[in-house]
């Protein structure tokens, strides 16, 4: 095998792992990027949550913080319709909810889906029963975790806490259990 099929073969296990954010388009958006990841530098070394507004299917805002400290943990999770690991990810959690959700256990999903229809469409026909929000031009969810890359997972405790990111289910399996 020569260097270039290998770099080939490694570009697409890369595409198969994530689905990748759109990069910003202008100036402004980088710069507001850039803030916006400066201050997550600083709220990850203190390891608390940033609230995020997003809309729901029923088109009110819905906020993160109407969730946090309400159970004992939150997994924040951002997706979207077009991303096939996203999609392979939401049965798992699906699993993972109807075992823990509740006092233990709740999930607040937020696509990053640029139009409602598809997203609409998907959850009409997939009826998860969690809490679902979309990031929109007024409510930039992912930009505020400095998300780039999708799906991509935010472990909340009750405390406001950042407690894993991107865990895995066994992972996350052991914290609900306790272990």
């Amino acid at each position: 095998m020569n260097y270039k099929s290998s770099i080939i073969i490694a570009l697409c296990a890369l595409m198969l792992v994530a689905c990748h954010k759109k990069p910003a388009q202008s100036e402004q958006d980088q710069e507001q990027q850039q803030t916006e990841s400066s201050i997550n530098n600083q709220q990850s070394s203190i390891n608390k949550y940033i609230d995020i507004t997003g809309v729901t299917l029923e088109g009110t805002e819905f906020s993160l913080s109407e969730m946090v400290g309400q159970s004992d943990y939150v997994l924040l999770d951002f997706w979207a319709t077009w991303c096939n690991p996203c999609r392979q990810l939401m049965p798992v959690l699906y699993d993972i909810y109807l075992r823990y959700g509740g006092d233990r256990f709740e999930i607040l999903s937020c696509s990053l889906d640029k139009e409602d229809a598809p997203w609409r469409e998907y959850l009409f026909e997939t009826r998860f029963p969690w809490q679902q929000i979309r990031e929109d031009a007024n409510h930039p969810c992912a930009d505020k975790y400095n998300v780039q890359y999708i799906p991509h997972t935010i472990l909340i405790d009750k405390e406001g806490n950042i407690v894993a990111v991107d865990i895995e289910e066994p992972d996350l399996e052991a914290i609900l259990l306790g272990e």
